[in-house]
């Protein structure tokens, strides 16, 4: 009995460690959690190929994933996934990884109604806040600095 009882504890302890884990499938085939972005901000953009304002601050958010402490992910407004997302994403120039489904049920934010919108995570794993309206690295990084300053 007691043996069974062990069994059922250490399952119970594996199976509820992921519980909650907020998990990216990324257009590569990689697996990452958002555990592993915890190197600084992590910017989530959503996109589509008819948003014009999203096709024009692509090259602004290349710039801006280029920067330490910064990571930018790409997730398709329209569902698009593997060959086509991949070839969309190479159509338009875009160099940052791209989130395979929407996070944003398992970030627990509202699914954006309105295009470009960027999401902005701090280092925590926190939503800090959702930008609508094209971006450029100027005023991504601006924002981050108020965020850091109201922390």
């Amino acid at each position: 009995m007691l043996r069974i009882i062990c069994f059922l504890l250490a399952f119970l302890v594996i199976a509820l460690t992921g519980c909650g884990q907020v998990e990216f499938t990324l257009s590569n085939g990689q697996q990452k959690s958002l555990d592993e972005f915890k190197r600084g901000w992590l910017v989530i953009n959503y996109w589509a190929v008819w948003c014009k304002p999203c096709i024009e601050e692509i090259p602004q958010l290349n710039l801006l994933n280029e920067r330490e402490n910064i990571e930018v992910l790409g997730v398709n407004f329209d569902g698009l996934l593997g060959d086509e997302l991949v070839n969309q994403a190479q159509i338009f120039g875009i160099e940052y990884e791209m989130v395979v489904r929407d996070p944003s049920e398992a970030l627990a934010i509202e699914r954006p109604r309105a295009l470009p919108a960027t999401v902005l995570i701090d280092e925590s794993g926190k939503v800090r806040d959702v930008l609508y309206g094209p971006q450029t690295v100027d005023s991504i990084l601006e924002k981050l600095n108020v965020l850091e300053r109201d922390e």
